[in-house]
């Protein structure tokens, strides 16, 4: 099943007539040199950056935009590439971090005891080294920064993720740990939309790559159809146009 499509997709700068459609259960990875126009696509479908023109199909209905709130309603969360300014509140703790969107509340009152277990539940399953769940975010190393950034997206019970440059600044631990994860979220029928400036590491987790260039999305092809060397040369045809 097509869970996110887009068609002519285009913002007020990048990215230029997108169209693309990601499957249930499959990992779709955007490769593309920086400044192409990969962030402003996952920017535009989220809500952070305007739609000029185009539109985008998540589950059964077309739009054309929508604000982060409804899409992270509609099951559409964001990595963003930038963690420390837009995917994490460094001052907060894990806990406020990991919950502070969605609270869990019984009867209106918000109930610690569910945040705390929510917080250890996050920590058990993407091996997040911490203190307590009180300790500020901005403690941690970039590694377990991006876990519980991560794990705030599993706390929303997300369907589709929107993942850009998930591993990038981070050890090579904490990468391990994120690729496994996107194999079991994938397993169990997760959706990603995965980009990615790291070459290898597109072809080792994609089922299938699409490559931008100055705002232009190319076709889709299964990631075994695809080489470092083809990427690149997809990636920079368009810049020597």
């Amino acid at each position: 099943d097509v869970v996110l499509e887009l068609d002519g997709l285009s913002g007020p700068r990048l990215p230029h007539q997108a169209k693309l459609a990601l499957r249930r259960g499959e990992i779709l990875g955007i490769a593309g040199l920086v400044g192409a126009g990969r962030t402003e696509l996952l920017r535009s479908i989220f809500g952070l950056d305007a739609v000029k023109s185009g539109r985008v199909r998540v589950a059964a209905g077309w739009d054309s935009g929508r604000p982060p709130w409804e899409r992270l309603a509609q099951g559409v969360g964001l990595l963003s590439e930038d963690r420390k300014e837009e995917g994490l509140a460094l001052g907060l703790s894990i806990t406020d971090n990991l919950t502070l969107s969605k609270p869990i509340a019984r009867f209106g009152v918000i109930s610690r005891a569910a945040h705390a277990r929510a917080t250890a539940t996050a920590g058990d399953q993407l091996a997040i080294r911490y203190r307590d769940g009180q300790q500020a975010v901005g403690e941690l190393s970039g590694g377990n920064q991006q876990k519980v950034a991560l794990a705030r997206l599993l706390h929303h019970d997300i369907d589709v993720f929107l993942f850009d440059e998930p591993t990038r600044g981070i050890d090579v631990a904490s990468k391990a740990e994120i690729y496994r994860l996107m194999g079991q979220l994938a397993q169990r029928g997760k959706s990603i939309l995965f980009v990615s400036s790291y070459l290898p590491e597109l072809l080792g987790v994609c089922d299938a790559i699409a490559v931008m260039s100055r705002g232009k999305l190319g076709d889709t092809r299964p990631a075994s159809q695809w080489t470092e060397h083809s990427l690149l040369e997809a990636a920079t045809a368009g810049a020597r146009g």
